[in-house]
């Protein structure tokens, strides 16, 4: 293997050489030919315009086409990222509650609620058609409060109920940019493909997660189930049903928390790609997620 491949690389060598030889012989005969019949000036005239040529044919005409065609792609580049976006916020608002009662949340007054996120009223058209309305997130991931609020979600729903809806939320995350690398990957750049790759590798572990957890609470009900009372069995059905809640909400903030760098990524993109009028202007990208007084409705 290793003498064939010395054999290539010195074939290849041996062509470069012989080229280099060629071009070499050819001005010093073009030179001598010259000099006989008194036309240097002019054979160095010819060179300079031959060397200018070339260098604008090669350098200068080639960068002008690969600016154009990347301009014909822009529009398309724009409705991917889109997509793109969209499906993050709609992962978000499939693991998320809109909002969390005034019982949650003890320092807000009767009947009041504190939003976990909400969705900006101007929308994003393409001609005449609405797209997209866009989702900004009021609870920065990490913090306490984001979990405690998955976790009532989670008991407000049922704690199994809430796993496999956030299963199949993540499942679709998963085959929306799984699609997307299939067919629109070499439109997309490298700092992006990076993190939906971190970001889809996180939600196929968080799957997983929620897989394993629900499958404990299961068995460890089966286990108990036998020769237990009913009450007994309710109460401990009710405990299972609080560690998966709290287990969920520590697996779903995390995929949040994943979700969120791509999410930023895709708005600043937004914010770049069509200047102040943009929509995405209000938005603010979610690694600076307002920390001050919570949105209360």
């Amino acid at each position: 293997m290793r003498g064939s491949e010395e054999k290539v690389m010195v074939r290849g060598n041996i062509g470069t050489f012989l080229i280099a030889a060629a071009v070499i012989v050819i001005l010093f005969v073009a030179f001598i030919l010259a000099l006989a019949q008194h036309k240097l000036p002019q054979l160095a005239l010819d060179l300079s315009v031959y060397l200018f040529g070339t260098t604008l044919a090669v350098f200068v005409v080639g960068r002008v086409l690969a600016w154009r065609e990347a301009r014909q792609w822009l529009a398309a580049k724009d409705w991917l990222y889109l997509i793109l976006l969209e499906t993050v916020d709609d992962l978000l608002k499939g693991l998320l509650p809109a909002t969390v009662p005034q019982e949650e949340v003890k320092e807000v007054g009767p009947d009041e609620k504190t939003a976990v996120y909400e969705v900006v009223g101007e929308r994003i058209h393409f001609g005449e058609t609405v797209a997209y309305s866009p989702l900004r997130l009021l609870v920065r991931p990490g913090e306490k409060d984001l979990q405690t609020h998955i976790y009532w979600h989670a008991m407000e729903l049922g704690a199994l109920r809430y796993v496999e809806l956030a299963k199949e939320a993540l499942s679709d995350a998963r085959s929306q940019i799984r699609d997307t690398f299939g067919s629109s990957a070499r439109l997309m750049d490298a700092d992006i493909t990076t993190m939906l790759i971190s970001f889809e590798q996180a939600a196929m572990a968080a799957i997983r997660h929620l897989e394993s957890a629900a499958n404990m609470r299961n068995e460890k009900l089966e286990d108990a189930s036998y020769g237990d009372g009913e009450a007994s069995t309710m109460q401990r059905t009710r405990e299972a049903d609080n560690e998966l809640a709290f287990v969920s909400s520590i697996i779903v903030e995390s995929v949040v928390d994943a979700a969120m760098k791509p999410k930023a990524w895709l708005e600043d993109r937004r914010h770049t790609r069509e200047g102040s009028s943009s929509p995405f202007r209000r938005l603010q990208a979610s690694s600076r997620a307002r920390t001050g007084p919570k949105k209360r409705t």
